[in-house]
């Protein structure tokens, strides 16, 4: 009897590990499409840049191609060297881009939040309408708006109103300055669909009964806003900040599909300077270890900002950042209803 039970229980026992080994192979085969294609177009090419690093490659000679050390790096941070000085200059143009992308961005996404927080009739639809545009890749939305801002005849404001509006024209940083405020509209319409679930989150954790405290204090709707809900908003203001100071140094799609012959070399960032003696041919190709080199020193940048972003939301207790903020409202009531009693 007791041999059967054991006979059984083995026959149980290689059934499950049967069992467990197709479901292996099921899943395996199921991923193996994503693995090649991670490992072909973005493991390969990773590794591949890496070596590059160290290397000075030769097309048209690879028994010429050699070990380089470090010299791509200071290739790179030299200031006598006209791309070194190029690449260092592109930064410029994005951060203060990304300084005027932000708080207009932000404030779009906080209104449409808070708007929708309030629940009005309708708001499901408006809530998906919102969101909608985050959806859209960079390609679509660049031929959307270049069809709305294009040159009289083909676009459709200067066909309604009769002008002649050279939008997306001009040269570059001189008189291009409408090409820029397009560019913006298009950033902010691309990205505010992603801040406005942010910010609909928040202002949903918000405790109710902060702001009917608020409310009993005498304090009114803008009262409320700055005293409640933007302190308990700090971190996540942080998070879309540095989300939106990593995005423009990666900046290339918005400023590549808004483009016009004229501007057609115009650099706006790190990641346009990469892609343009990427693809300048085997002119540059001897270069590719120092343009690895510069697209390396760029992503440790990012790394960089992503680690403060994440030490700026470490602190994720919603509930004391309300409670210290709206303390903080308290005190100053009550200072002020001690200084009027004083004064009487």
């Amino acid at each position: 009897m007791k041999y059967f039970e054991n006979s059984v229980r083995d026959e149980n026992l290689i059934a499950r590990r049967r069992q467990r080994a197709k479901e292996q192979v099921s899943a395996y085969a199921l991923l193996s499409p994503f693995i090649i294609v991670f490992v072909l177009f973005s493991l390969l090419p990773f590794v591949m840049g890496f070596v590059y690093l160290f290397m000075r490659y030769d097309p048209y000679n690879l028994e010429a191609t050699q070990f380089y050390g470090l010299k791509n790096f200071e290739m790179l941070f030299s200031t006598e060297n006209a791309m070194s000085r190029e690449f260092w200059e592109s930064f410029g143009p994005v951060t203060v881009y990304a300084l005027c992308t932000f708080p207009v961005g932000t404030i779009v996404a906080f209104v449409l939040a808070y708007f929708v927080n309030m629940c009005p009739p309708g708001y499901k639809f408006f809530r998906a309408c919102i969101y909608l545009p985050s959806l859209v890749s960079i390609s679509i939305a660049g031929i959307v708006f270049c069809n709305i801002f294009g040159p009289s005849g083909s676009g459709l404001l200067n066909s309604l109103f009769g002008t002649d509006i050279d939008w997306l024209g001009g040269k570059p940083f001189q008189d291009d300055f409408l090409r820029w405020v397009i560019i913006l509209i298009v950033c902010v319409w691309l990205g505010t669909g992603g801040n406005f679930v942010i910010y609909a989150g928040v202002l949903k954790d918000i405790p109710k009964s902060l702001y009917e405290a608020c409310e009993m204090d005498g304090g009114g709707r803008w009262r409320k806003i700055l005293h409640v809900t933007l302190p308990g908003m700090k971190s996540t203001l942080s998070l879309t900040m540095f989300g939106v100071i990593v995005g423009m140094l990666s900046l290339y799609g918005q400023p590549y599909v808004l483009n016009t012959i004229e501007n057609e070399n115009i650099l706006v960032g790190p990641m346009m300077w990469i892609q343009k003696y990427l693809t300048a041919g085997l002119e540059y190709a001897k270069l590719t270890g120092y343009i690895c080199a510069a697209a390396l020193v760029l992503g440790i940048i990012s790394a960089v900002l992503g680690l403060i972003q994440r030490i700026a939301m470490a602190d994720r207790n919603h509930g004391d950042k309300y409670c210290a903020a709206y303390a903080k409202y308290s005190d100053l009531k009550a200072q002020s209803v001690k200084y009027k009693g004083g004064a009487k």
